[in-house]
């Protein structure tokens, strides 16, 4: 009887923890089943390239203005210097050229040379990135023939704005001492209207525009991809700008204040005019297509120009 009652009693029991284990079971089970389907799921796609519908394309305004630009930035090329407009230093950029100058007259030419070169790099990766990567790549033609048609009103506008604030202030360049003798030994820079076409810096300020494109293209379309490809390819093309205004300052070809300004200049073209005219009123890659590692770029408008801010 006693074996009886134990056995009845074991059996309660089992009986009992397997009513209790019943329900954990089940709320394991869909846990169990969704992480198998996880596992099994391909991964996301990356972002397809589209221009967004919100987006306003090329305007016939555009075309003209961007004409009217061109041919203001090549005009300005005929306004006549003026030798004795703007020639005293400031103190800051005074004391800026005595630190940074380059001493060696030929290592201030390769450092200006180098300019030249990284500057023409940065324009041909605007071609780039609009034939081969959009066009080519993608096989998006009609995105990748918006994309240069930002860039090249960019282009315009701040070569227009740079042409008549520099033929106008006509400021004297630093390395105005060596200019001496009759004008056929000088030397090249020291002849002709580019030794008075010093503020601001069209280098620097051309840079930075095409760093804004740059930053601005990759904020709103996955390019390389989306997330940190495109991101770094902001970061990088900044860095390249930065290098790009150091250069000129080093190589004696303007002053501090001329490279920063020019600095201030293209930032404010290169982010403020694509986000104007076309980005404002869409989505970011970020908002399209959601990615839980994406890496996102924007630019906000504010008192002094404007912020990027960035989600890593």
């Amino acid at each position: 009887m006693r074996c009886t009652a134990a056995l009845r009693l074991a059996s309660g029991a089992i009986a009992a923890a397997a009513l209790l284990g019943a329900p954990a079971a089940r709320a394991q089970a869909p846990a169990a089943r969704a992480g198998d389907a996880a596992a099994l799921a391909p991964e996301a796609a990356p972002p397809e390239l589209a221009w967004d519908p919100r987006w306003p394309r090329f305007r016939a305004s555009e075309y003209v203005a961007t004409g009217l630009l061109a041919a203001t930035a090549f005009a300005t090329l005929a306004i006549p210097p003026s030798e004795g407009r703007w020639t005293a230093v400031n103190g800051f950029d005074g004391a800026a050229r005595d630190a940074l100058r380059i001493r060696s007259d030929r290592q201030r030419e390769m450092a200006r040379d180098a300019s030249d070169l990284l500057l023409t790099l940065m324009t041909n990766q605007l071609a780039a990135d609009a034939l081969l990567v959009a066009w080519w790549g993608h096989g998006r033609g009609s995105v990748a023939w918006e994309i240069a048609l930002i860039d090249i009103e960019a282009l315009a506008l701040n070569a227009a704005v740079n042409g008549l604030v520099a033929g106008l202030t006509s400021r004297e360049r630093p390395y105005r001492a060596v200019c001496v003798g009759p004008e056929e030994e000088q030397d090249r820079d020291c002849r002709g209207s580019k030794r008075y076409r010093s503020f601001f810096s069209g280098h620097s300020s051309t840079a930075f525009t095409a760093a804004g494109l740059m930053c601005s293209h990759h904020a709103h379309l996955p390019l390389y991809g989306g997330g940190a490809p495109d991101a770094l390819a902001c970061v990088a093309s900044l860095g390249a700008a930065a290098a790009v205004a150091t250069l000129r300052v080093v190589s004696d070809q303007h002053f501090a204040t001329d490279a920063l300004t020019g600095a201030a200049v293209g930032t404010l073209t290169g982010l403020g005019l694509p986000w104007l005219l076309h980005y404002r009123g869409g989505a970011s890659t970020s908002t399209r297509a959601p990615r839980a590692d994406a890496v996102s770029i924007s630019f906000v408008p504010g008192p002094l120009g404007g912020y990027l801010m960035g989600r890593f």
